[in-house]
């Protein structure tokens, strides 16, 4: 893959500072599983063409993907791997190197500047942080079709914001609903056909583009659930509950640690008390048991 050099932004990166050499070139996950792995490859890359609907590797292996390395063997092609997998035995390590990924690096967090004319700046006091996202996606001839799974819109001072994410789509990994696109490829947006042209020309030259995204910081944009209203009722009333049990509560003062234990002593009594079992005296006192062997 041809790294693209991505240059230093005035808006979020220090002058100092050099994104490129935190860069990513590939991502490689390593599974365990056991055999057959119950795959389709390319003989020429081992590159996966289908996955199987019994395999093992079902949402763990995607198309694209590329398998190189089993139990510590480096992988080129399908002859290799195909005589790897012919050893007797059970299990294979199995190394995949990811053909889509993202990946996310926070920059800073500092306070909200709007652009009011071309050199005027204001400075509000809403506290936001800032992101590099890089996301690498190769198109191969078995995906026909790929959705990144990003939706936008303009919020209210015109800027681009993410509308929704597609559940485990490739933009839902780092972006959330909110988030607000700054640039792509360190090119400053401010429309929907500009966001679409750079990432498709990204992609289509590099493999790859880069997003800087400004997020807003709340106390609950990111993990707030929404909870069924019976389940927000059931747990009003243990908190109820709770709330009447403490007010009757004494809280007692602390145990010294250094305080001497009294010593308890254990007697046992010569006496020996005997019950006997009653059907051991008198056998008319058992009862039938049904299928007793």
């Amino acid at each position: 893959m041809q790294k693209k050099k991505v240059e230093n932004s005035n808006l979020a990166l220090d002058k100092d500072f050099n994104i490129d050499r935190l860069l990513p070139r590939e991502l490689i996950d390593h599974y365990m599983i056991r055999k057959p792995i119950g795959v389709r490859v390319h003989k020429q890359d081992c590159r996966i063409t289908h996955v199987l609907p019994e395999s093992t590797l079902i949402g763990k292996a995607f198309l694209g993907d590329c398998i190189v390395g089993i139990d510590e063997k480096v992988i080129t092609n399908g002859d290799e791997l195909h005589a790897k997998l012919k050893e007797k035995t059970e299990n294979v390590h199995l190394q995949i190197k990811r053909n889509m990924f993202s990946w996310c690096f926070h920059i800073r967090t500092t306070v909200e500047k709007i652009q009011i004319d071309r050199d005027v700046e204001r400075i509000t006091p809403n506290p936001v942080n800032h992101y590099f996202v890089l996301v690498k996606v190769k198109p191969t001839p078995e995906m026909q079709i790929f959705d990144l799974g990003l939706f936008v819109k303009y919020n209210n001072r015109d800027r681009l914001e993410v509308d929704y994410v597609t559940p485990n789509s490739l933009a839902s990994i780092h972006l959330k609903a909110g988030d607000v696109i700054r640039e792509v490829n360190t090119q400053q947006i401010c429309s929907k056909s500009m966001l679409r042209y750079h990432i498709a020309s990204s992609i289509g030259s590099h493999g790859l583009f880069t997003l800087l995204i400004e997020s807003p910081i709340r106390d609950t944009v990111r993990d707030h659930i929404d909870l069924a209203d019976d389940v927000v009722g059931i747990a009003d009333k243990a908190a109820e509950e709770f709330r009447k049990l403490g007010k009757g509560y004494v809280p007692q003062p602390p145990k010294n640690p250094n305080q001497k234990k009294k010593n308890k002593n254990i007697k046992l009594k010569e006496e020996k008390t005997e019950h006997h079992i009653v059907s051991d005296i008198d056998p008319s006192k058992l009862r039938p048991c049904k299928n007793a062997s």
